[in-house]
């Protein structure tokens, strides 16, 4: 029977932090896994999972990545994932799927790095693709497809740049993941009732104390707990996984509170390692 596990590797922001790395999860089946964003410190992460034997699988199998949309603690970590299981002995190509831009984010940081390569493809000739990536530019609908999972795609609402949710149907499990985005129409219909959802989200309670500038930002383009409440209750996932928490001071125990004042389900507050 297959199993399918949620791996935490980055559950943070754009805002550096001493305990967490920037957004990057892992969708492990059987041991493969299927990488959604990378952050800063992603790469760091699977390492310290792997050492830890918190996983059986390396960053030597980090090959088909899911792109949610391209600001930069979301994807700052490419270089890193290109590079690092390249010389860790890695030989396939990396499958890349996202937005617009994804293609042309992924060529230019191969363009910067030419001397490292150039160098190391001396020491590697036997690998002399696995710092490549294949880019595919993704749609709403079915994205990716094989024996394992099935990865399906909803366009979010995250501001004026292409970004998108993922849905991950495999034998065992089936996975959601927001991206960052605010409440979009028709999300809670196409994610059914999936057995973890996991969402973004920012403390209701603090939304208060930010500056206004910040205030019309973060309600244009993020979900605050009252909205997420509201949401969950109408999916009602087998569990409700919070990452990427604007906590904005409060502690993570408060922040569930938020959601569990207006919803009864199972929900927890994402740490870097955690595994569902």
């Amino acid at each position: 029977m297959s199993r399918t596990q949620l791996v935490v590797l980055g559950s943070g922001t754009p805002n550096a932090e001493a305990d967490r790395a920037s957004s990057g999860l892992a969708i492990a089946v059987d041991d493969l896994p299927y990488l959604v964003d990378c952050g800063h410190g992603v790469v760091q992460r699977v390492v310290q999972a792997n050492a830890a034997s918190i996983i059986k699988w390396s960053t030597v199998d980090l090959t088909r990545l899911f792109v949610t949309h391209l600001h930069a603690d979301h994807t700052v970590g490419l270089p890193d994932l290109l590079f690092t299981p390249w010389i860790h002995g890695r030989e396939e190509r990396t499958a890349a799927y996202g937005p617009r831009g994804l293609k042309d984010m992924i060529d230019h940081i191969q363009d910067a790095y030419r001397v490292n390569t150039r160098e190391h493809l001396g020491a590697h000739p036997a690998s002399p693709g696995g710092f490549l990536a294949d880019v595919k530019s993704v749609q709403a609908g079915l994205v990716y497809g094989d024996e394992r999972v099935q990865v399906y795609a909803l366009g979010a609402d995250h501001g004026d740049m292409e970004a998108f949710s993922y849905k991950f149907v495999t034998p065992d499990k089936t996975i959601v993941i927001s991206g960052d985005t605010k409440p979009v129409s028709g999300f809670a219909d196409w994610a059914g009732t999936p057995d973890i959802l996991v969402h973004e989200v920012y403390s209701s309670a603090q939304f208060a104390s930010r500056p206004p500038s910040w205030q019309a930002y973060h309600s244009r383009v993020h979900t605050s707990t009252e909205e997420l409440a509201d949401l969950a209750k109408e999916i009602r996932p087998g569990l409700l996984v919070l990452y990427h928490q604007l906590f904005w001071g409060m502690a993570a125990v408060d922040l569930v509170g938020e959601i569990r004042a207006s919803y009864a389900g199972p929900v927890v507050s994402a740490n870097d390692l955690d595994v569902f």
